[in-house]
């Protein structure tokens, strides 16, 4: 039998308003709450990483200004040290010019001591000699003493001079030495400045040690340059000994 064609139509009317009453499974409800979460993990992990980025690039940049401010120091340093050096150098060869020179103004002293030996003696002939020859002559005879008196209280002041002018070149000798150990020990800080500029060259990351180094040597230096005005000032007040000494002989001689 041949179904008629409304029977047909009915049919699929059915069919269609069984299909519309079906509901699919929410398999796919969880999905923007997952998506959005993910991205808000992937947010941060963006944020984490820029920030990482960004302060790494702050301390790199921190660091190499400190570095930068390190070498600058130390080339100054360099620079003054090296005056330094030249100055205590030149100082030294100074000195060792004074101590020559005062070496011989003490042998100028000991020869116008012997000459003034020479002269009391002839002095105490002299009056010997005038003594037997006129007794009368007491005016004479006073003279001489009076010379003699005034040659014995020189040669005192001379022979103390000698012993003042022996000592202070012993303590100008003690003094040189110091200044030695001095510089020597400025060129060991030359070698401690260049090992660290070495260090800083290489990328080595001792930056923070550098202050304390640099306080010292800084500290030294001050030390040396004070030291070695006290040692010019006790050159320059030997000197003016030696020459207010050689003013009190040229009278005598």
């Amino acid at each position: 039998m041949v179904p008629e064609r409304d029977d047909v139509d009915s049919h699929l009317s059915n069919r269609k308003a069984q299909g519309q009453d079906i509901v699919m499974p929410a398999r796919g409800i969880a999905q923007p709450r997952s998506s959005a979460g993910l991205k808000a993990a992937i947010a941060i992990l963006f944020l984490a990483v820029f920030g990482g980025a960004g302060y790494g690039y702050f301390y790199t940049q921190e660091a190499n200004a400190d570095a930068r401010s390190a070498e600058l120091r130390i080339a100054d340093l360099e620079r003054r040290l090296s005056l330094v050096g030249d100055s205590a150098e030149e100082s030294t060869l100074k000195m060792i010019e004074r101590m020559d020179f005062n070496f011989s103004e003490i042998d100028k002293l000991w020869a116008a001591r012997r000459v003034l030996n020479g002269n009391i003696d002839e002095l105490k002939g002299e009056a010997a000699r005038i003594r037997l020859t006129n007794e009368g002559q007491d005016e004479t005879i006073a003279q001489n003493a009076s010379r003699l008196a005034t040659s014995a209280e020189s040669l005192i002041g001379v022979e103390t001079r000698l012993n003042t002018l022996a000592n202070e070149l012993a303590a100008a000798t003690t003094a040189m030495g110091q200044l030695n150990a001095q510089v020597a020990e400025l060129d060991g800080l030359r070698g401690d400045l260049v090992s660290i500029q070495a260090s800083l060259n290489s990328g080595d990351s001792t930056v923070l040690g550098l202050a304390g180094r640099l306080d010292y040597v800084e500290q030294s230096m001050e030390s040396v340059n004070a030291y070695r005005l006290q040692v010019n000032d006790s050159l320059y007040r030997l000197q003016q000994n030696v020459e207010t000494l050689q003013s009190m002989l040229r009278p005598a001689q």
